[in-house]
């Protein structure tokens, strides 16, 4: 219980955090251009200011950026201290080395070369942070080769909340950071005041500006239904190994597949219904998202969980034929 309330606020600390820094992405875009380059680029950037503050903020800003640079570094040696040191635990030196060079371009933006303009600094979080998730893939792999039921089972927990602050990400950062995008774009593109938008009827920017709002809600249905099955799933993770074929494990279980169900059969739902809306409201639209919305995903991973569920409850059934036999 106690772990499932610590996890909650920090989904809570997650998203407020997400929201907030879509709104400064609209004010302050120079330095926060996107979510992947967080907190690379607010780091160079505070850097770079230190840096240029006089003699001794340079040095300040130097020894700061060389141990911030190489926090990788130290977690290889706490983790060699400790003696649980693996093989693929040598790649942290090399995304110590990975996060020098990302922090110096960051705090030294300029030399930033790409072929799209304004994609720089977030090419550059995204190659830090796809080596970081390729490091933490394979090293969970690696602990779950050697680990037992108890440790898997912990393991197992961890990835569920991790999946489920991919998910908060999803809502509250990467979709709700698209609409804020879109709808500065509707502002800026006509010549109403924001406040009066959806005042103007069909000639002004009110309906665009719905649909934009609807068609948010509809790409995060997925991933709001996907934080109820990862709830549910670790409310039967902890009934599972509390009691295996006990009755709170299998009512949960069963409860699970039918989320699942319900889950898949409303998001397919609200993509008809909203492709309709938008063919009904044509004429007041610039433009229309009339697409087949399949949101592979999280498809896959309610299917997969819906699929666990069903296991599970074979293998309880199992049980009890089995305890009635005997």
């Amino acid at each position: 219980m106690k772990r499932g309330m610590t996890m909650t606020y920090i989904l809570i600390a997650e998203a407020a955090a997400c929201v907030l820094f879509c709104f400064l992405r609209t004010s302050f875009s120079g330095v926060f251009t996107s979510l992947a380059a967080f907190p690379f680029e607010q780091t160079g950037y505070g850097l770079r200011q230190l840096s240029l503050s006089g003699a001794f903020g340079n040095a300040a800003a130097i020894v700061l950026y060389l141990l911030l640079s190489l926090l990788p570094c130290l977690v290889w040696l706490i983790l060699k201290k400790r003696g649980s040191l693996l093989a693929i635990d040598h790649l942290l030196l090399v995304l110590g080395l990975l996060l020098l060079a990302v922090n110096y371009y960051m705090v030294n933006p300029g030399l930033i070369v790409s072929a799209v303009p304004g994609t720089g600094k977030w090419l550059l979080g995204c190659t830090f942070y796809s080596a970081l998730s390729g490091y933490l893939v394979i090293r969970v792999l690696a602990v779950c080769r050697r680990a037992g039921p108890e440790k898997l089972e912990s393991v197992l927990q961890g990835l569920l909340g991790f999946l489920s602050m991919v998910f908060v990400y999803l809502i509250f950062g990467q979709h709700l950071g698209s609409l804020l995008k879109a709808l500065q774009d509707i502002r800026s593109a006509g010549s109403v005041p924001f406040a009066e938008e959806f005042t103007q009827g069909a000639g002004g920017a009110g309906i665009p500006c719905l649909f934009l709002g609807l068609g948010y809600l509809v790409k995060i249905l997925p991933y709001v239904f996907d934080l109820g099955i990862v709830f549910l799933a670790g409310r039967l993770l902890s009934a599972l190994k509390a009691d295996r074929w006990g009755k709170a494990s299998a009512e949960l279980s069963d409860r699970l597949a039918g989320f699942c169900t319900w889950a898949l059969g409303v998001t397919a739902g609200a993509d008809v219904v909203f492709n309709v809306l938008q063919v009904l409201f044509g004429a007041s639209l610039d433009q229309m998202d009339i697409v087949i919305h399949v949101p592979v995903i999280s498809i896959l991973f309610v299917l997969a969980v819906l699929l666990s569920a069903r296991y599970i409850h074979e293998a309880q059934k199992l049980k009890q034929e089995h305890d009635l036999i005997i």
